[in-house]
């Protein structure tokens, strides 16, 4: 179960005193996963071995990720069909595709489609949950109320009883509810549909977000049972610009202490330990930072625990470029201090959407969509430009 966070959160402002850390010497690989051009937008869940996703007509397919080699079987994704008539296309990448949620009976698939017969329009939207009944087969239910709803995000808390979804509506507010509860409805007001930088807690039953205070965005947390917002940053910095967003979790090498990161002017990755100070107070603290080399901005961090530690990958973007070309790998703390580029220099090539899946046998791998930019360099994300869903080794395994 979640934990409650306290009301009263005193802030400490407090320099970073750690060093940033040294790139490590590793050798980055790369393995392609899929050849399949349309493989894009998938989800990984991690307890049931599966990838999620929707291809262009609007199919949902479930695919498997082998635990002990991490190949997708079948590598093309399309292993069982769950659903037709999904959002897709532009719909899903301006709304969302399909997103694993953490429930008692273990990770479900929470989605949007189409009423048949209608137009594909935010309208004609509904959500649904795909999950396994006692028989162990998927069956798929839409949510109620029959009003116009996008599917977003969801929370992810290992054996939740009280899962969380977050969604939009046809004029892009945002709104929660839990997931069993439709009468939970709340409108997120606070967050406006420009904000996009957002994501359940983990850990916690909050909502994360960013607000200007004095014109430098700092993150938030609504507090999602006791509507009392906390703003947990006040350091120097703006918080999750553009391309980023701020995450908490237990910490297991900070004995499961939560931890907020949070990139700050684009290329700093700040992590904040929630712990007690002297004065007998919980203080959110600054305990480490990784800054990328060389003017690169941070995209899409993500967290994940392996062996009793934290990491945040994420993509890079250098030269100004509008689109990501490397991943990179910090870890959370400086006594383990870990920042690394995963991905190879040669050939130069767009690498998107990052996901993490953890093997048997070779620890950790980042999974990513590559494309080729030299076909078409005004579109480098386009389809004839993809080169199909690749992995490339964390580097983790032993550490």
């Amino acid at each position: 179960m979640a934990r409650r966070w306290a009301h009263a959160v005193t802030l400490a402002v407090l320099g970073l005193a750690m060093a940033t850390p040294a790139l490590a010497q590793f050798t980055p690989t790369e393995v392609r996963v899929s050849p399949h051009r349309g493989l894009v937008d998938y989800e990984i869940s991690q307890q049931r071995a599966k990838i999620a996703w929707t291809d262009p007509k609007g199919n949902m397919w479930l695919a498997g990720i082998n635990r002990d080699t991490g190949a997708f079987e079948p590598a093309s994704g399309r292993g069982q069909l769950l659903a037709t008539n999904t959002v897709a296309n532009w719909n899903m990448f301006m709304w969302n595709g399909p997103e694993w949620i953490s429930t008692a009976s273990g990770d479900q698939i929470y989605y949007s489609f189409y009423l048949p017969n209608k137009p594909r329009t935010a309208r004609n939207t509904r959500m649904a949950i795909a999950a396994t009944d006692a028989t162990g087969q998927w069956v798929t239910q839409a949510l109620t109320p029959d009003v116009p709803r996008m599917a977003h995000v969801a929370s992810k808390n290992p054996g939740d009883t009280n899962p969380m979804i977050r969604y939009l509506d046809p004029d892009l507010n945002q709104y929660w509810r839990n997931l069993k509860n439709p009468a939970s409805e709340e409108l997120l007001d606070m967050v406006p549909p420009s904000n996009k930088a957002w994501r359940f807690a983990t850990g916690v039953r909050a909502f994360l977000y960013t607000e200007e205070v004095d014109g430098v965005p700092q993150v938030f947390a609504y507090m999602l049972d006791d509507k009392v917002r906390v703003q947990l940053t006040t350091d120097a910095g703006a918080k999750d610009l553009n391309r980023t967003v701020p995450w908490v979790w237990p910490a297991p090498e900070f004995g499961n202490d939560l931890v907020l990161s949070t990139v700050v002017d684009g290329s700093e990755l700040r992590i904040y330990r929630r712990m007690l100070g002297d004065d007998g107070l919980m203080h959110w603290t600054p305990v480490y930072s990784a800054t990328l080399p060389g003017g690169r901005l941070a995209g899409s961090p993500e967290w994940f625990t392996y062996n009793g530690k934290s990491y945040v990958f994420m993509v890079a973007y250098v030269d100004g470029l509008e689109y990501p070309t490397e991943i990179w790998l910090s870890s959370i703390d400086a006594a383990n201090p870990l920042l690394r580029k995963i991905t190879v220099d040669e050939p130069y090539r767009v690498r998107n959407d990052p996901e993490v899946f953890i093997t048997r046998n070779g620890g950790p791998y980042i999974y990513y969509n590559r494309y080729d930019p030299s076909i078409d360099p005004d579109h480098p994300l386009c389809a004839d430009c993809s080169e199909g869903v690749y992995r490339a080794d964390a580097g983790l395994l032993g550490r």
